[in-house]
């Protein structure tokens, strides 16, 4: 049970980790509008807000081939922690000359998302690419999740490698101004807009990638192996003379033949062939047990011819 015990502990605490990571992550993706020098903070900390929701614009990555068979690609503008924190907003949205938007079928620049599903709405150019987003409510009805989508066409001769920025841009004029607040716009509100506007804005893109590398790793494996063979023969010769004497009696006398016979004795003695291979402990024949057997056949050899003489 301990174990068991100790095991979920491990396992909550990893899940843990990983959500904090997660989080770690978005935060250091976000980052200031397009021009947010220009914000007048007029004295706020942005860091002091109660209330730090992020902004963030599509990033999507294609393919040359898919790029080629979708050209038109649909952009999201979501809210993420800001529910109900939220009705006055104003997004100046700017993309790359390259890309060319298409319009709604009402002849609008972008469709208004759940998040923003109870607040009224307006929308006008600005410049030849790019468009005004706003929205407003009697209170703060704004939720997190798509706020806005608009679709955005490649050019014809997209090709990998092509990057084309979509971005909020931050902009003042005396007339209106940029806003993400609540209704009240209070002290509150007014922290909450500093913080999007100048650490809580991740940027979006249409990217077309590059060719795939492919990386191939070669293992060689070499053994080597050494052997030794070595083999030793030892020849004795030993070469006596036998002598037989035979005598025959016939009626003219008597007759005595001796003859002597050599007698040769050999021996051989071979060294057992040792083959060592590298790494291996080298094995040792017995040369003494050679010499004796060699000598001992030679003793007999010549025990046997003196023996002979005698007799």
């Amino acid at each position: 049970m301990k174990k068991n015990a100790l095991k979920s502990a491990f396992c909550a605490l990893a899940v843990s980790a990983v959500a904090l990571s997660a989080t770690a992550v978005s935060a250091l993706a976000a980052g200031p509008a397009k021009n947010a020098d220009a914000y007048d903070l007029k004295g706020l900390d942005p860091s002091k807000a109660a209330t730090k929701p992020t902004i963030s614009l599509s990033q999507i990555t294609l393919t040359e081939a898919e790029a080629k068979a979708n050209p038109t690609q649909k952009i999201e503008l979501k809210v993420s922690g800001a529910e109900g924190k939220y009705a006055p907003t104003g997004f100046h949205i700017t993309y790359d000359e390259r890309l060319t938007i298409k319009k709604t079928s009402t002849g609008r620049f972008a469709k208004k998302g759940d998040a923003g599903e109870e607040l009224g709405q307006d929308q006008t150019a600005n410049g030849t690419h790019g468009f005004f987003l706003t929205t407003d409510g009697s209170d703060n009805y704004g939720l997190d999740g798509v706020l806005w989508s608009f679709e955005l066409t490649l050019p014809s001769d997209a090709k990998a490698g092509d990057k084309y920025p979509v971005e909020i841009e931050y902009r003042s004029t005396e007339n209106a101004k940029d806003l993400f607040t609540n209704r009240q716009q209070d002290n509150e509100g007014q922290l909450m807009q500093a913080w999007v506007f100048t650490q809580g804005i991740e940027q979006g893109y249409i990217e077309i990638e590059g060719g795939t590398t492919t990386t191939t790793t070669a293992t060689t494996t070499s053994t080597s192996t050494s052997t030794s063979t070595s083999t030793s023969t030892s020849t004795s010769t030993s070469t006596s003379t036998s002598t037989s004497t035979s005598t025959t009696t016939s009626g003219s006398g008597t007759t005595t033949t001796t003859t002597k016979k050599p007698v040769t004795t050999t021996s051989t003695t071979k060294k057992a062939t040792t083959t060592t291979k590298k790494g291996d402990s080298p094995k040792t024949g017995d040369v003494g047990a050679g010499v004796a057997v060699a000598g001992l056949a030679v003793a007999v050899g010549t025990a046997f011819a003196l023996r002979k003489k005698e007799d």
